[in-house]
């Protein structure tokens, strides 16, 4: 499947998400009548016109709402393990939630007069249709969801007028001071601790799976031999590595397997490794495909990012968080302020949409 950008213009803030979606009047769903909603026909449930709800008289379909869930999962949003098992559920409030959110903000432009530079529509416009492989094939995606160069021009501005609206709710939130970030930094320790690192060679002698013991043993003895005569400096490790070693990709390289941290990899093996001493060799392990030797070229010791190394990127996380705070008590204000009609539970949509 080709991976062409998509069309759907999208604001992206945090946990919000809005999805630009044309705007379809529809009649409502009958709301005393929840029999009715389960018994569309499947053929004809991707192109329902149904209303799930309405956001002060604006209908959101099921169609859009479809789309708005297909968008949210394409994004692969990390959910706990509780979210997964209850996915459908989660997608299917997380569209509504963006899709109310889009129609908020807007109306909020609307009454706020913003109006959109018909430059940077353009400018938009040409970028999207620039990231497909021909004309032909940007054309081809617009007439599959049967939308114009009009509809893909409306869906920038209304995209950039609710930009407008964001960013003046945000305008006046404080930036993250250094008393903030220094506090940020004392109660995240965990945050700031760069693991120890062992910089690491190999030499590796692979074993056949018809491999008999007494196969297995002569290999074992040859790489054996091999660490001896490290040991007594008739060869260097990665002299020996690269004559002996059977592992392609480092051995062109001395056997070097560059570094390695704490907690990356087998408890055990990392056991021996960090016992070992720089510059010195473990002893012949036995690994499920083969016999291998490491050399322990360097050790670097846990350490800490210091305050001032670490400040840009607190800084950034705190500012970023601040605002995402403020647009969320922003959008809140604005849905208690908004007449909401619900016609549809996540459970009768579930229904009728059961999953693949």
């Amino acid at each position: 499947m080709s991976r062409w950008p998509s069309i759907a213009v999208m604001i992206v803030f945090g946990s919000l998400c809005l999805t630009a979606s044309a705007q379809e009047k529809a009649p409502a769903a009958p709301a005393a009548s929840p029999s009715a909603t389960t018994a569309t026909p499947a053929s004809t449930q991707q192109e329902s016109n149904v209303v799930v709800l309405r956001v002060s008289g604006e209908p959101i379909t099921e169609k859009q709402v479809l789309s708005a869930m297909e968008a949210l999962a394409s994004q692969n949003v990390p959910m706990t393990p509780e979210q997964q098992k209850q996915r459908r559920t989660v997608l299917f409030k997380g569209a509504l939630d963006n899709l109310i959110t889009s129609i908020l903000l807007k109306n909020e432009a609307k009454k706020q007069n913003v109006t959109v530079d018909k430059a940077k529509i353009d400018q938009q416009f040409q970028q999207i249709a620039s990231q497909y492989p021909s004309q032909e094939a940007f054309q081809k995606t617009m007439a599959r969801l049967n939308m114009t160069e009009a509809d893909v021009r409306k869906n920038i501005e209304e995209s950039m007028s609710m930009q407008a609206v964001i960013d003046l709710a945000v305008k006046d939130v404080p930036a993250a001071s250094d008393a903030d970030i220094q506090k940020f930094y004392d109660s995240n320790p965990d945050k700031f601790a760069v693991p120890a690192q062992s910089h690491v060679a190999q030499i590796f002698l692979k074993i056949e799976p018809t491999s008999t013991l007494e196969q297995k043993a002569e290999i074992k003895k040859k790489l054996e031999d091999i660490r001896a005569d490290i040991e007594s400096k008739k060869i260097t490790f990665a002299d020996a590595a690269a004559k002996f070693s059977q592992d392609s990709a480092s051995a062109s390289k001395g056997g070097d397997l560059g570094y390695l941290s704490r907690n990356d990899n087998i408890k055990s093996l990392e056991d021996i490794i960090f016992a070992t001493p720089q510059g010195g060799m473990t002893t012949v392990m036995e690994a499920q495909n083969g016999f291998y030797l490491l050399q322990v070229i360097e050790l670097k010791p846990e350490e800490k990012v210091s305050p001032e190394a670490a400040k840009p990127q607190i800084k950034q996380y705190l500012d970023k968080s601040a605002k995402q705070r403020a647009l969320r008590n922003y959008v809140d204000d604005l849905k208690s302020k908004a007449v909401i009609e619900t016609f549809m539970t996540a459970e009768e949509f579930d229904k009728r949409h059961p999953a693949q």
